[in-house]
Order: C-alpha cells, then structure tokens, then sequence
C-alpha cells in the first residue's frame, strides 16, 4: 500500500522545507522571468536557463530524491478536447487599456480620454476653433490648443494618439490637418 501526494505551487519556497525534503520528486515547468530559485540553480549547468524559461507547456523538468534528473514531456491524450472554448459558448475577449478618466487637482482639472477625443472631433470634424471648444468644454481656450497639439505631436511620433486609441476614436492614427492657430 502506498500513499501519493501531489503539491501545486507557484514559487518552490511557498511551500514549507520540511514537505520539500520529504518529496521523492519534484516537477518544475516553464520558470518563466524568475528563473530557479537559490537552491535549484545548479539544475543550470545541466539545463540552458533560456530552455527552463520558455518551456512549452507540456515539457517539465523531474528531480527525484535520489538526484535523477530528467526531461520529460507530457503531450495531451488524444481524447483531450483541443477547442476555444470562449468562442463556442459566446465570449468575446477584447484587449485595450481602460479610458484614462480625468481628475481634479485642487486647482485644475486634468484632461481625461472622451474630454480629449471630443476636443479632436470638434477641432477636426466641426472645423470649431479653439475658442469655440473652450467654451462647450467649459475649459480655458489654452486647454484645445494644448490637446490638438498634444495629439498631432503623439500621431507623429508613434503613428497614433494613445487618448484615442483607448477610446477607440477614428482619429487614433491620423493628425488634424488643420494650422492650429484657430483662435475663433
């Protein structure tokens, strides 16, 4: 009769020394950034650390208690359902940072994403001056003028506004065309 335990960590000091010295084997799996831990780098010499980084998924390394060490691979079971499961109960995952929303500072406002996106469409779409926007916006006229200019200098440089992109603007990867001086 025997008795098996199987142990799950993330980090190999979260679990406790005295279960460790206990172990007949120890599976490590792809280390990822954090490598091996301090009593485990000597597995180095025998394993390419860039190998125990970027392991696939169904490699692992085995150390039994004896000091063996192995290289083992554990490939799915042909009945192992290899689907998208999101996709065939109706998820929709969608990548994106959150809208940057903006704050008050005890004496001014910072400007959020939609605020910033609404100055562009005006500017560009209802062809407003700067003027204009301010005072929809309920701003000071230096604030478009600061946005449109903040806008086409991010464009320029990386090919779209981040404020935009976010927001998902049509405006994301385009300047505004327009001479900013429009004051009116």
């Amino acid at each position: 009769m025997g008795f098996a335990l199987g142990l799950d960590s993330i980090r190999y000091y979260a679990i406790d020394i005295d279960i460790r010295n206990l172990a007949d084997y120890l599976i490590l799996k792809s280390q990822g950034v954090q490598g091996l831990a301090a009593d485990l780098q000597w597995l180095y010499s025998y394993f390419n650390p860039s190998t125990v980084r970027n392991m696939p998924p169904q490699y692992f390394i085995m150390i039994s208690k004896t000091g063996a060490l192995g290289l083992g691979e554990f490939p799915y079971p042909e009945w192992h359902k290899q689907e998208n499961i999101l996709s065939n109960v109706g998820v929709k995952v969608e990548y994106g940072e959150p809208a940057f929303e903006g704050e008050y500072k005890g004496t001014f406002r910072t400007v959020g994403d939609k605020e910033h996106a609404e100055m562009v469409r005006l500017y560009v779409e209802e062809e407003l001056g700067f003027n204009k926007i301010a005072e929809i916006i309920g701003r000071s006229s230096r604030t478009p003028l600061t946005q449109i200019q903040k806008h086409n200098k991010a464009v320029e440089r990386s090919g779209f506004c981040p404020a935009c992109r976010r927001l998902k603007s049509k405006y994301e990867g385009q300047t505004t065309g327009r001479e900013q001086s429009h004051y009116s």
